[in-house]
């Protein structure tokens, strides 16, 4: 029901002649702020500043599957037999690359991880890697006058080969890439650096994450987590309390929507 705003209204005298001799009367409108209240109506009022925090690989883009067969390849290439149960355990839980199960070391293990780089960067121009639904929930999401910014492990030239184009970089404010802070995901370094730039505190911020490293990682930054597992993958994994889990880019806006009214 649409609600009109009632007013109070005071007779103001503007002439001080005779009634009957010119004098004249007009009314000043004052709203009754307090007779709105006690009618239901609801009163607007500013809505609290807020940001939300993306993991960017698995939670905007589907790149994880592409990254763990550049690895595989490489390591192939080489001898070594690397499982996707293997990437899940060493890469996305304990954020250690799947690179280490090759035993080198020194340059011969620099010219594997470049060898791999370029293969993912080259895998990564195949197709589009959008996951649906996100790219229209982070221009809703901008629209509701959060500070949106992306937080992730990619390296800026991978990172800038994802989003050539994904239309996703225009409904954000910033993004945070591997070459902006010290320590990589558990630790939290880069939602530090995350939190840092939307000027607000951690208390009002919340990140959205698929892996268990990552949300040990905002949750040590002292973020809200959201545990996002598009399509269901990965959603059996133990990532301790999050405020929500959500397996869809329509499940995460209702989540995101609760968290607002917070």
């Amino acid at each position: 029901m649409r609600c009109y705003q009632p007013y109070l209204f005071v007779r103001t005298q503007r002439s001080a002649l005779p009634f009957g001799a010119g004098r004249r009367r007009s009314v000043r409108r004052v709203p009754r702020v307090d007779r709105r209240r006690r009618a239901g109506c609801r009163v607007p009022r500013m809505e609290k500043k807020r940001a939300i925090l993306w993991d960017n690989d698995g939670v905007l883009v589907d790149t994880e599957k592409r990254f763990f067969e550049a690895n595989r390849l490489e390591l192939a290439a080489i001898g070594v037999t690397a499982t996707w149960a293997q990437f899940e355990e060493i890469n996305q839980t304990h954020g250690v690359s799947l690179l280490s199960l090759s035993g080198l070391e020194g340059e011969d293990l620099r010219d594997l991880y470049t060898r791999r780089d370029a293969r993912y960067s080259a895998l990564l121009r195949t197709e589009k890697l959008a996951i649906p639904g996100m790219l229209e929930l982070l221009e809703r999401m901008k629209e509701r006058f959060l500070t949106t910014g992306i937080v992730t492990a990619s390296r800026r030239e991978q990172f800038d080969i994802i989003h050539g184009l994904s239309g996703m970089l225009e409904h954000v404010d910033f993004a945070v890439v591997r070459e902006d802070y010290a320590r990589a995901k558990p630790h939290p370094d880069g939602y530090l650096a995350g939190i840092e730039r939307t000027g607000l505190a951690a208390r009002v911020c919340i990140a959205v994450e698929d892996s268990p490293r990552g949300i040990t990682a905002a949750r040590v930054a002292g973020l809200e987590c959201v545990f996002f597992t598009p399509g269901g993958v990965g959603a059996d994994r133990d990532v301790g309390e999050v405020f929500a889990r959500a397996g869809s880019a329509e499940e995460l806006e209702v989540v995101l929507a609760q968290w607002l009214r917070i």
